[in-house]
């Protein structure tokens, strides 16, 4: 195989996707820098900047001055601002004992994150909020009732007793403040190999695209 500077470009892409990945899992059973970078998902075309007074799903978080990477909160009762930095603990689901909610809450746990991978950039605001919502009724019961919770609360209830359809939450990483006064704790999926496949997919056709077009136009201003 020949390969022209678009198709070694789109390589190191794929390699990084890959290189961050394993960083990321990399951290489980440690302790990391955390940084709240964001809130809301409306700037990233997801839902809104919040519904019913509170920001929703996702958030930004900085792991270790990385690039943000988007994560759901299951706290409700804890607050943080935006550019506020702290040292959290990262768990996976086969040791939950350093979650703020801990082993006892394993099945919430598992609903919350079976709730937030419903959630996708074609949802409406209304899903978003009563997922959002959902996941923090799992964990506090101070979280108001509020449109769609209950229905979500239910989906996850049905999901648990089918053992969620099947849902790998391998690569799902629980990040819990080591201060249990400071801010909230906040979980996120790890991209799977078929997702960075996907990307490495969709990076190669974009580079044969872009490379068709540049040898059209060289040939076009030849012509000239």
């Amino acid at each position: 195989m020949v390969w022209n500077s678009s198709s070694r470009l789109c390589l190191r892409l794929v390699l990084f996707a890959c290189f961050l990945s394993v960083t990321i899992a990399a951290n489980a059973g440690s302790n990391v820098g955390v940084q709240l970078t964001g809130a809301g998902g409306s700037e990233y075309g997801l839902g809104s900047n919040y519904a019913y007074g509170e920001y929703l799903m996702p958030y930004y978080l900085s792991i270790n001055s990385a690039n943000p990477i988007a994560v759901i909160c299951d706290d409700f009762d804890h607050t943080v601002t935006i550019g506020e930095q702290w040292t959290a603990a990262v768990s996976t689901f086969s040791n939950l004992s350093g979650t703020r909610f801990g082993v006892a809450d394993s099945t919430q746990y598992h609903e919350a994150a079976w709730i937030a991978s419903q959630i996708n950039s074609n949802s409406s605001l209304a899903n978003i909020a009563g997922a959002q919502f959902a996941i923090w009724a799992l964990f506090s019961s101070d979280t108001p009732m509020e449109p769609g919770e209950q229905t979500w609360l239910n989906a996850a209830a049905t999901a648990a007793a089918a053992s969620y359809y099947g849902m790998n939450f391998s690569d799902v990483e629980i990040l819990t403040p080591i201060n249990p006064s400071s801010p909230q704790e906040y979980f996120f999926f790890i991209p799977e190999p078929s997702a960075l496949v996907d990307l490495g997919m969709g990076l190669l056709a974009f580079a044969a695209i872009w490379s068709g077009r540049r040898r059209r136009l060289t040939s076009t201003s030849a012509a000239l």
